[in-house]
C-alpha cells in the first residue's frame, strides 16, 4: 500500500468510519470543486462551512454555519473533525485574522490536521524561478500580506505539534475559474488583450483547479518529513503546471481554442490607457449600477493595473518539490487549456465548441 494513503484508509477500516474533513470556503471556485473530489475519494467524509448553506446540496451532504472571524462559531464546528481544509476567500482581515482563530480554535478542539490554502502572491513583485526556500515579500500588496500573515498562523500551529501542509498555488484556472478564463475569454472576444508583446511575457504559472484539488487530498495523506523550510510538522508545496506557458501564448491559444479568430496584437500604449482610463471609469459604472440596484447589469471586464504587472512579471515558481514528496502530478496545459475553453464556450463565449 502507497504510505502516503496509509494513516487515512487505516482509520477508516479499523473505526469504520470516514476522515471528517470540514471545508471551510466551500461554497467558493476551489472549495466547491474540492468537496466534490473528498466526497468521490472513498475515505472522506466533507463537512461543508460557511455563513450560507450552498444554494444546492444535491448530495445532503452536512454544512455547519461558521464564521470563521468568530472563535465560538469555529468552536462548535470543529469539535470533531479530523482534519480541515483553508479554502477561505476575500479582504485581508477574513484571510489573516481567520487563520489566527482557526489556528487557536483547533488548539482548543481536536487539534486537527490543517491543510491551508495560501498563494504564490506570497512571493510579492520579486522576479526569477523561486522555490518554497525563496523569500516572501508581503509588502507587496494587502492581499499578499494578508497570505504571508496566514502562513506565519500555521507556523506557529506546526511548531506546537500538530500537521500542516500549506500550498501555493498559481494561477488556478479551468472550468468554473472566473478570473483567469472567464474573464480573460470575455477580454480576447472583445479584442482588449491577445498577443501583448513585451508586456505579456511574463509566466502564467496556470494550474488546473481539479489538479489543485488533487493536492489537497495528497496533502491530508502526507506522512513524510520534509527538508526546507518546514516546521516540525509543516510542509509547504508551491502548486504549478509542469509546462505552464508564458501569458501571450495562454492568450493566444485561448483565443484559437474558443473560435474568435487569430489573438491581436494589442499596442502597448492601448494596454496601458485600458487599465487606467477604462479600469477608472468601469468602477464608477459598478458604484452607479449598485446604488441604483441593478444588480443584473453586466459591466465590462476591467484590466487592473494589477493584472499588467503579473502579466509582465517574470517570476517562474518551481514545483519540482510538490511532484516529488507529495507525489504530485499536473494534467498537461494542453489537456488543461481544452477543458477551460470548452467551459467557457459552454458559459456562452466565443463561437467554436472545442474538440477533445
Amino acid at each position: 500500500m502507497n504510505q502516503l494513503h496509509q494513516p487515512f484508509l487505516i482509520l477508516k477500516n479499523i473505526t469504520g468510519a470516514y476522515v471528517k474533513v470540514l471545508v471551510l470556503g466551500a461554497t467558493g471556485f476551489i472549495g466547491q470543486r474540492l468537496v466534490s473530489c473528498l466526497r468521490a475519494s472513498g475515505w472522506a467524509n466533507p463537512v461543508l462551512a460557511g455563513r450560507r448553506a450552498p444554494a444546492v446540496n444535491a448530495d445532503g451532504l452536512e454544512f455547519r454555519q461558521v464564521d470563521t472571524l468568530d472563535a465560538s462559531s469555529l468552536r462548535r464546528a470543529m469539535g470533531d473533525i479530523d482534519a480541515v481544509v483553508n479554502c477561505v476567500t476575500g479582504q485581508g482581515g477574513a484571510i489573516a485574522r481567520g487563520a489566527q482563530l482557526l489556528t487557536e480554535v483547533a488548539l482548543q478542539t481536536s487539534c486537527p490536521r490543517i491543510v491551508h490554502m495560501s498563494s504564490m502572491a506570497v512571493y510579492g513583485r520579486q522576479e526569477g524561478c523561486l522555490n518554497e526556500d525563496s523569500a516572501l515579500d508581503p509588502g507587496a500588496s494587502w492581499y499578499a500580506q494578508a497570505k504571508c500573515e496566514a502562513e506565519e498562523h500555521m507556523k506557529a500551529y506546526a511548531q506546537a505539534g500538530h500537521p500542516v501542509v500549506m500550498l501555493r498555488p498559481g494561477c488556478v484556472y479551468g472550468a468554473g475559474s472566473d478570473m483567469w478564463v472567464a474573464q480573460m475569454a470575455r477580454l480576447l472576444v472583445a479584442g482588449r488583450i491577445g498577443d501583448l508583446g513585451a508586456l505579456g511575457e511574463g509566466w502564467s504559472n496556470l494550474v488546473h483547479v481539479d489538479d489543485v484539488c488533487a493536492a489537497v487530498l495528497l496533502s491530508l495523506q502526507f506522512t513524510a518529513e520534509v527538508d526546507g523550510p518546514a516546521e516540525r510538522g509543516a510542509a509547504i508545496f508551491n502548486l504549478v503546471g509542469a509546462d505552464s506557458p508564458r501569458w501571450n501564448r495562454y492568450f493566444v491559444d485561448l483565443a484559437q481554442a474558443l473560435g474568435v479568430g487569430p489573438a491581436n496584437r494589442v499596442p502597448p500604449i492601448r494596454l496601458k490607457l485600458d487599465a487606467r482610463l477604462g479600469t477608472l471609469f468601469i468602477r464608477m459604472a459598478q458604484r452607479v449600477a449598485n446604488a441604483a440596484g441593478w444588480s443584473g447589469l453586466r459591466l465590462p471586464v476591467a484590466v487592473s493595473p494589477s493584472f499588467l504587472r503579473l502579466w509582465h512579471q517574470d517570476l517562474r515558481i518551481d514545483g519540482q518539490r510538490a511532484r516529488a514528496l507529495l507525489k504530485f502530478a499536473p494534467r498537461p496545459y494542453s489537456q488543461g487549456l481544452a477543458e477551460s475553453a470548452q467551459w467557457a464556450f459552454d458559459e456562452g463565449i466565443g463561437t467554436a465548441r472545442v474538440v477533445r
